[in-house]
């Protein structure tokens, strides 16, 4: 792999810095705007390379020094000022929406983190190492074979999570378990469990916290694991086959298998496999932003609802919510989310959006979506097209995506309001709220 050394312009649309070598884009994490740095080639094409940081030659006055050296795996803006992330992240959501949709979409506003780190609800640890010494990894970016060592998990996450972390790491080193058992170790933990708890030294709630044990084997006996820090434990079997973590079986379990959140006053339980958002203070922010743009109505819809908790939080400005999910834990806990709640004017729909009944959009008030990073079904976005509904309101992890959808909803709605939520502090990601109102 070839050497260069070159100076690097601005930062584009994955958080990659961009630069130029003999007539080529290089694109390498870690490096800022203004900075000339030597990066090592991994990728190239005819009219563009990747590339990894080597040394920064020539530092931007905007770089800090990175909390964790395994940053670049992980959240490969730590080295930038938090001000500058929040100015550069708004920019490139910005430039992206406009690239999507060809209109200028400007930002009503941007809420920054309060916390940008110890801010996530879930954490997944690989391993590496020999049995009996085992470590918790990261992959490398861009390199899957390649791991970063985490002796201390990951600051991204509490430091209490990372604690119970490592004793669960104590007893499968004490097992002499190897990586030809394990796949990976998912820690989910509610920030604000509303009932009493432990007190930390800052006078705060301590959180609760579930684990999942990913094995490769079913015939593993794990002690019982019932671990200071953790509220529950699962021991579960996924198929060696699968690079993926995901649930074939239930071996064993000790304690919850699920947390709960207070959200604005409401609690909303979720499983230790569900979807849910990973930073809850700014989730707030963002429901409060979604309550704002509806409205009293007669009907209102939530695709891929998750668990419920928007449809939920707009339950008492409609006469009926209906909640659309794909996955039946998170549309299990959706239900008893609304039970819990006393919503009983909410109803579960467990569909993929894109293959429920035509019937149950008819009369829509107002559309609510959140969907994955790949954004909507283009059968959704044709039915969306045939109801046109009064008001959508769309939240998006992808402003790709989003703007790629938005185009569409252009040929009839404008957009009222626009906001963008820094979920993932550190990192190039972020989500963004767009209100459309039918014109």
């Amino acid at each position: 792999m070839r050497e260069i050394t070159l100076e690097f312009k601005k930062i584009v649309g994955e958080g990659k810095a961009l630069g130029r070598s003999e007539g080529k884009v290089v694109f390498c994490y870690g490096v800022l705007p203004e900075e000339t740095a030597r990066v090592r080639v991994t990728f190239e094409k005819k009219n563009f390379a990747e590339a990894e940081l080597l040394e920064i030659i020539t530092p931007s006055p905007k770089r800090i020094a990175p909390k964790e050296d395994h940053y670049l795996s992980c959240s490969p803006w730590q080295v930038m000022d938090y001000e500058f992330q929040c100015e550069t992240k708004k920019g490139i959501i910005e430039d992206l929406l406009y690239q999507t949709t060809k209109e200028t979409i400007r930002l009503d506003k941007f809420y920054a983190a309060k916390n940008t780190f110890g801010y996530r609800t879930k954490i997944e640890y690989s391993f590496t190492g020999e049995p009996g010494a085992l470590s918790f990894a990261f992959h490398k970016r861009g390199n899957y074979r390649e791991k970063y060592l985490l002796p201390e998990g990951c600051a991204l996450i509490s430091p209490a999570t990372n604690a119970a972390a490592l004793k669960v790491l104590a007893i499968l080193n004490g097992l002499k378990l190897s990586t030809a058992d394990l796949k990976t170790l998912i820690i989910r933990e509610a920030k604000n469990p509303g009932s009493p708890r432990t007190l930390t030294a800052s006078g705060k709630v301590q959180g609760s916290r579930v684990a999942a044990l990913f094995m490769k084997r079913q015939d593993i006996v794990l002690p019982e694991m019932n671990i200071e820090g953790l509220d529950g434990f699962l021991a579960v079997y996924s198929n060696p086959i699968s690079s993926v973590s995901q649930v074939d079986g239930i071996v064993n379990s000790w304690g919850n298998d699920f947390v709960t959140e207070e959200i604005l006053g409401s609690k909303f339980s979720y499983g230790f496999d569900c979807f849910f958002q990973n930073n809850i203070e700014l989730f707030e922010e963002a429901l409060k932003e979604v309550r704002a743009a509806a409205y009293k109505c007669g009907k209102l819809v939530d695709l891929y609802s998750g668990v419920g908790v928007i449809g939920l939080t707009l339950r008492d400005l409609a006469d009926k919510v209906y909640a659309v999910e794909s996955s039946a834990n998170s549309a299990k806990y959706a239900a008893l989310n609304a039970s819990a709640n006393g919503a009983a004017n909410f109803e579960m729909v467990c569909s993929l959006s894109e293959k429920t009944a035509d019937d149950l959009f008819d009369g829509t008030d107002i559309l609510v979506l959140d969907p994955p990073r790949a954004g909507l079904h283009n059968k959704v976005i044709k039915r969306i097209m045939e109801i046109l509904p009064k008001r959508i309101i769309y939240l998006s992890c992808n402003p790709i995506t989003q703007g790629r959808d938005a185009a569409f909803f252009l040929e009839k709605y404008k957009i009222v309001r626009a906001a963008g939520f820094d979920f993932y502090p550190n990192t190039p990601h972020a989500e963004t709220l767009l209100v459309f109102e039918r014109e």
